[in-house]
């Protein structure tokens, strides 16, 4: 594996909409650990530490889990109720 040593941008697939337009999201790889995110055509970047990305991406899996896990623990009490 590569170490970052200098910013890299890259332009996504990934569209949002912002100032009245669609415009693509651009991802940006700082060093030593950023990184930022910005529309296409605008100035304002949002910045996030590699760790703080990754606690989110986690912590977004494990609720999208426990959502699953609840609604199928739901769905067997109906059908347990059915009968």
């Amino acid at each position: 594996m590569t170490n970052l040593k200098k910013q890299i941008r890259r332009t996504t697939n990934g569209v949002i909409r912002e100032a009245g337009k669609t415009r693509p999201i651009i991802v940006i790889l700082e060093p030593p650990n950023l990184i930022g995110f910005k529309a296409k055509g605008c100035k304002k970047i949002f910045w996030l530490t590699v760790e703080t990305g990754y606690v989110m991406a986690v912590r977004i899996e494990v609720l999208a889990k426990q959502r699953e896990k609840a609604k199928k623990k739901k769905i067997k009490q109906i059908n347990r109720s059915l009968l």
